[in-house]
């Protein structure tokens, strides 16, 4: 059995020879460091592209690289921005991105991170013009991926949630605001968004993906970031017209969010396909999951970030065994962190995750 072969049985809720390993993301000093090829405007990439997606490709053959040594049984890979865009600079050395995300620059993580909002008011908001669905070059990089990995690797294309995409673009305290104060403004962008995640998932299919994963938090570590009411009214019938196209198109739908999910946990076992993250350390237990939800749900998690940082290798090892113990028996289970390795995580600690997969995640389990 390879490994796209592996995942796929594992996405059917099946027993494969062995639990499939991932991860939702790895940060690019970690992935320089296992591949040895720095990320850098001087690199080139193997295959001619434009000036404009020179970047983009080299850390798409990076990323490529490090999860093939890794013998990661999936590659995840987000959207591209369409071809032509540039990139707002503005000049206090942040960036704007097509959504309005304004987003500053963490040198040590090499990476852009969301900061502010270019808008201000609900009028602000309401004359932008949304980024077009159908422009080309939106799937640039997950067509230049599958081209590297073939049917090495399984490939997750990756969306980003509509109420995440929404409170980012108008950061979180507008988007509570405004929640309530101008809810109908809030109901029709989600469904904005949503309607534009219905042709990108049509658009994935085509490309070839092997199933899709949803990331955008629904929830903190107290619990989730809205009402649950707001949840069952707005949220979660786009949610289920995603989940729906995915299902026309013979796509599996995993949603990713961090955090203290378990008040959502009924109704989302009723809409998706699976879970990714299961955090850990907001009270998530992945063998109750298991045990509650294992028939309907795709399980992928969840070795705790926190642990990946500050514990040693040996406690890393025995959380490891203990997630397969708990999650991969009957098929189902993706053994990853809890969310993806960040800078802060020990390489040795995201390694012996790995090594320790491998060896006690042989079916039948008997860790």
């Amino acid at each position: 059995m390879n490994r796209r072969e592996r995942a796929l049985k594992a996405l059917q809720i099946e027993e494969p020879d062995a639990v499939p390993i991932t991860e939702l993301e790895i940060d690019v000093p970690h992935m320089e460091t296992l591949t040895g090829k720095p990320f850098t405007s001087e690199a080139a990439p193997q295959t001619p592209v434009s000036a404009d997606r020179r970047m983009e490709a080299v850390k798409v053959e990076i990323k490529a690289q490090c999860y093939g040594k890794l013998e990661f049984d999936v590659i995840t890979c987000d959207l591209s921005a369409p071809d032509g865009w540039k990139t707002v600079k503005n000049p206090d050395e942040t960036i704007t991105d097509e959504w309005g995300r304004v987003s500053i620059y963490d040198s040590r993580c090499k990476t852009w991170f969301p900061y502010r909002s270019i808008f201000q008011t609900p009028e602000d908001f309401e004359s932008f013009l949304f980024p077009d669905v159908h422009a080309p070059g939106r799937t640039f990089a997950i067509e230049y991926v599958k081209k590297i990995v073939r049917d090495e690797m399984a490939l997750a294309g990756v969306i980003r949630d509509p109420f995440a995409l929404l409170w980012e673009m108008l950061t979180p305290i507008n988007f509570v605001r405004w929640m309530y104060e101008k809810p109908q403004l809030i109901k029709r962008t989600i469904d904005k968004l949503t309607k534009f995640n219905l042709e990108i998932i049509k658009r994935l299919a085509d490309v070839g993906v092997d199933f899709i994963i949803s990331t955008g938090d629904y929830c903190e570590k107290k619990g989730p970031m809205v009402p649950v009411k707001y949840f069952r009214e707005v949220i979660f019938p786009c949610l289920k017209k995603q989940v729906e196209t995915s299902h026309k198109k013979e796509l599996k739908f995993i949603k990713h969010t961090d955090g203290n999910i378990n008040p959502l946990l009924d109704d989302l076992a009723n809409i998706v396909d699976g879970l990714h993250s299961l955090d850990p350390s907001a009270g998530v237990y992945i063998g109750e999951v298991k045990t509650k939800y294992g028939d309907k749900l795709v399980l992928m998690g969840n070795v705790a970030v926190d642990s990946l940082a500050r514990k040693s290798k040996k406690e890393v090892v025995e959380e490891t065994k203990e997630c397969i113990r708990r999650a991969s028996p009957g098929g189902g289970h993706f053994l990853t962190s809890s969310n993806s390795w960040y800078t802060d995580a020990k390489l040795e600690n995201c390694l012996a995750m790995v090594k320790t997969g491998r060896k006690h995640g042989k079916y039948p389990i008997s860790v």
